[in-house]
């Protein structure tokens, strides 16, 4: 979280109000002329001198913010409290935030929040103050703040206030059609949003991220983006589709050397991480397939010896059937048939074979032999043919 915010707030706030890159000036040059404003002579020093005070103070302040923290301070510092004489509320919403931003970076926040709560009063004055029929400066600073501010209560947790402030300048953003800016803002929801827990409200950020960052058409964004959303389905599971925006996004890194060194060591670490869980589910897609193979075999096997079973039962039960229904006393026992003898030998009659009859009466081979048997014995003959014309002259077909 603090290093994707610390990563805006040197781009939203900076990029909307218009300052470069201020560490190719010549800060010593500008260091010299500013030693000659002593106490005593800035004290006489008419408004012009002291505008041109105020200018040159926040040129240092800019120049020194990644160079040297403190000096960085002093001359802000220098500059609001001549531009708070010369009724000057620009410089003094300018180098608050720069303060701000200072103090935040040093995670001492309420230190933070009081410059910016002075950059707040600053520009309400520039607001009252506003007779220009062009709102486009003032809506830049509005716009810068309001970022600002969203980016502080991300910090602090207070999602409310974040996206409430987040919303404000995205407006006035896509007003202007600063998409670089926009897209920017986007992306920094969704990396709220995801590291808060909350993937379904980060997706559709991301998403408009990269809508934004190609209607800007700067690949640096788009990279960025695109890298935002290959970040998101890595931490959704979704792997393939993770590997895809993220080899995109390596090659939109490409076009910029400057950035392609921290912008590319980022990508390729999701690229790791998502390749290990790629494997990580090969292998356990692998682990299952050989599972359920097993479990196939097993239930095949299972079933195959249940049907044996059963199989076996099933004769057994008519044996039983017959063996008792053999040992009642009849008058006619030599020619009474059992009702698997009736069966059997009507499929004779048909012309079907022994192992033909054991499939159909799910019979074993052997099963069906002796039950043929007991019919020759029971019509004393010894041919099929002679015994289907011998059951037909008994009338038991």
């Amino acid at each position: 979280m603090k290093r994707i915010l610390l990563i805006l707030a040197a781009m939203v706030p900076i990029a909307a109000y218009g300052y470069g890159d201020h560490r190719g000036r010549n800060l010593d040059s500008l260091e010299r002329v500013l030693a000659q404003y002593t106490p005593d002579r800035l004290a006489v020093a008419t408004a012009e001198e002291k505008a041109d005070y105020v200018r040159t103070c926040r040129e240092m302040a800019w120049g020194y913010l990644q160079l040297d923290g403190p000096k960085s301070m002093y001359y802000a510092r220098q500059a609001i409290r001549t531009g708070r004489e010369l009724d000057n509320p620009d410089a003094v919403f300018d180098m608050s935030i720069l303060i701000g931003q200072i103090f935040w970076a040093r995670e001492q926040y309420d230190s933070a929040r009081v410059y910016y709560g002075q950059a707040g009063d600053a520009l309400a004055l520039i607001e009252a103050r506003w007779d220009k029929p062009d709102r486009h400066d003032l809506e830049a600073s509005q716009s810068r703040l309001w970022g600002t501010l969203g980016n502080f209560y991300a910090m602090q947790d207070s999602l409310e206030q974040f996206a409430s402030y987040y919303d404000k300048a995205g407006a006035i953003f896509e007003k202007w059609g600063w998409w670089e800016d926009a897209s920017t803002l986007h992306y920094n929801i969704g990396e709220v949003y995801l590291d808060a827990g909350d993937p379904k409200t980060s997706k559709p950020a991301y998403e408009r991220a990269l809508e934004l960052a190609r209607r800007s058409g700067d690949s640096l964004i788009i990279a960025r983006a695109m890298y935002g959303l290959g970040h998101w389905y890595k931490e959704s599971g979704h792997t393939a589709k993770a590997l895809k925006y993220l080899v995109q996004a390596d090659e939109y890194y490409g076009n910029h050397p400057r950035e392609e060194v921290v912008g590319r060591a980022d990508t390729l670490d999701v690229m790791n991480a998502a390749h290990k869980q790629l494997y990580r589910n090969a292998r356990l897609i692998a682990v299952g397939a050989v599972f359920l193979l097993a479990l196939a075999i097993a239930a095949y096997v299972v079933s195959r010896r249940l049907r044996r079973t059963r199989q076996t039962l099933s004769e057994t039960e008519a044996v039983l059937d017959e063996t008792i229904e053999e040992l009642r006393p009849t008058h006619a026992e030599s020619e009474r048939l059992t009702e698997q003898e009736e069966k059997i030998l009507r499929l004779l009659a048909r012309g079907q074979t022994t192992p033909q009859i054991a499939e159909q009466l799910c019979l074993s081979y052997n099963t069906v032999l002796w039950y043929r048997k007991r019919l020759h014995a029971k019509l004393d003959v010894h041919t099929t043919g002679a015994l289907v014309a011998e059951a037909q002259r008994r009338g038991l077909l």
